[in-house]
């Protein structure tokens, strides 16, 4: 093999190296925003449970008191 073929062999493995970097990172990345949408919608849910507890709550002593 010459210098002109190793460069060559080189440069191909710096791209594909490059390459599978870019698609883990992506991967990753893709990962990240999945497992963020999952939680945020769980603390959504989490919060809207409560928000109907406090209103049914509210609710209750309203009648309570009307019926006073």
């Amino acid at each position: 093999m010459n210098d002109v073929d190793v460069s060559k062999q080189i440069q191909q493995m710096v791209r594909f190296i490059r390459q599978e970097a870019e698609e883990k990172a992506n991967e990753i990345s893709v990962s990240a925003e999945e497992e963020f949408n999952i939680e945020k919608l769980q603390l959504v849910e989490a919060e809207k449970k409560k928000i109907r507890q406090d209103y049914e709550k509210k609710e209750k002593q309203a009648d309570v008191r009307k019926k006073m």
